[in-house]
């Protein structure tokens, strides 16, 4: 754990409630008096608490702010099965990514809705385990076409019909695009309507892999590949 996040650090004294104390005490074996690094996700600053008792800490120090890496890689997945889009979470925040853009595709099932306080929980352990002092950001549009309006110049990620692959690009090109934005289908690719839209409005990339993976698979892949 590189620090421990509360969002009131900064104030003279934290109480973590019941869930945090669990965590901190008897997950991370955090032991009575010794100090705690906390971080409130949001001044980009680190600060010293000093345990007095029970639950509450006392702010004993400010260390400097931490400078980090920008984050610029917008991964634009359509919806899929929510236990995905969570186990992905982690390891999408851990490489950086700057946002995750969902969007209901054809094939998406409609009546799926992301529990943000949930996916916002998840990512908080991440930092705490990565160091990333700002998790990426999360949004939902209503369908391809509006994503695509947020993001104009996004490229897509298509198994089918595409003359270029991703993998074949340099670093630096790679990283350019991510600025912009990559769409990823659902399970089962995009609908026909959907392709043509892409295929007529955006650029389309393929993938080398030799066999097709999952949605949630070639996010964390693609992903890799812009860090």
């Amino acid at each position: 754990m590189q620090f421990f996040y509360h969002k009131d650090s900064g104030l003279e004294s934290i109480t973590l409630d019941s869930k945090d104390s669990h965590y901190l005490f008897h997950v991370r074996r955090f032991k009575q008096g010794e100090t705690l690094l906390t971080t409130n996700l949001n001044d980009m600053q680190i600060y010293s608490y000093k345990h007095e008792k029970k639950n509450t800490f006392k702010l004993i120090g400010l260390h400097s702010k931490v400078a980090q890496p920008k984050a610029y890689t917008h991964i634009l997945l359509a919806m899929i099965d929510l236990k995905d889009i969570y186990d992905i979470l982690p390891t999408l925040n851990a490489l950086n990514v700057a946002s995750l853009q969902l969007f209901y595709a054809d094939f998406s099932q409609k009546n799926r809705k992301i529990d943000m306080q949930k996916a916002q929980r998840i990512l908080q352990y991440s930092c705490m385990q990565c160091g990333r002092m700002k998790p990426l950001e999360i949004a939902i549009h209503k369908d391809l076409e509006s994503v695509c309006k947020a993001f104009p110049n996004a490229i897509a990620i298509d198994f089918l019909e595409s003359v270029e692959t991703f993998e074949n690009l340099t670093q630096q090109e790679r990283q350019t695009i991510a600025k912009n934005g990559i769409i990823i289908g659902c399970e089962g690719g995009f609908s026909h309507n959907e392709r043509k839209f892409l295929h007529t409005t955006q650029r389309v990339y393929a993938l080398q892999a030799p066999f097709i993976l999952t949605a949630h698979l070639v996010s964390i892949y693609i992903a890799s590949l812009c860090v």
